[in-house]
């Protein structure tokens, strides 16, 4: 069984549902490190599925604290790397946690809402996000977004628990938009990608703020 999640019950349902979707202040600081507990095997997984090839410019949407970006580079040679996240205090983590890959002019963070991306069109080769879904403001819209800015042939993969799993919790009462895979594969259609496919990986067990989850991540990918 994985690390507990929220293990001193100090973040209510409610409070920690708004840092899972904008972790703000030294709260926010602590859900980035939770989260990467709890998202540890649906990151690793959705890198895998992703599987990019050498030498590409990857855009990952809400990478929180970017623990894991030093795992999706190593999943490849010569990657580029941008990281988008809502929330100020993410960008900052990141940027710390992140400082010798920046350096090197590999990785960078940028502010942003998924509704309106600070790229050209056709700009990234993969866009990856793992579990922001449920926040999206207007997802069709939303989905358009992330299609201007991939490149023709270019690959998405959105990560993301299915709503039979999140509806355990009682904080997915507050302001989540629950989905199943017809309605990603759905989504996706409708916004103008292609070749879309999902697939289920099964994961540890997880002791969620008191309560043993089975897990499972959805991987869901569409092509430009």
């Amino acid at each position: 069984m994985e690390k507990k999640f929220n293990a001193d019950n100090t973040i209510t349902p409610k409070e920690l549902a708004k840092h899972l979707r904008q972790p703000e202040g030294d709260t926010g600081k602590e859900v980035g490190l939770q989260m990467n507990k709890g998202n540890k095997h649906i990151c690793l997984n959705s890198y895998q599925v992703l599987n990019p090839k050498n030498k590409s410019h990857i855009l990952e949407i809400g990478m929180g604290n970017g623990f894991f970006v030093k795992d999706l580079l190593k999943t490849a040679d010569d990657l580029n790397y941008t990281g988008v996240d809502f929330s100020p205090i993410m960008i900052d983590e990141a940027n710390v946690i992140n400082k010798p890959f920046i350096d090197s002019g590999i990785v960078r963070f940028e502010q942003a809402s998924i509704e309106k991306l600070p790229f050209n069109d056709n700009t990234f080769d993969y866009i990856t996000t793992t579990n922001t879904l449920y926040f999206w403001p207007t997802p069709e819209d939303n989905a358009k977004e992330l299609l201007r800015v991939l490149k023709p042939g270019g690959k998405i993969l959105v990560a993301y628990r299915s709503k039979s799993c999140i509806d355990q919790l009682e904080l997915s009462k507050y302001g989540f938009t629950k989905y199943e895979i017809s309605d990603v594969e759905n989504l996706l259609s409708k916004s103008g990608f292609k070749q879309i496919s999902s697939k289920i990986i099964k994961e540890p067990d997880l002791d969620f703020d008191g309560k043993v989850l089975e897990m499972e991540g959805i991987y869901t990918t569409g092509i430009k």
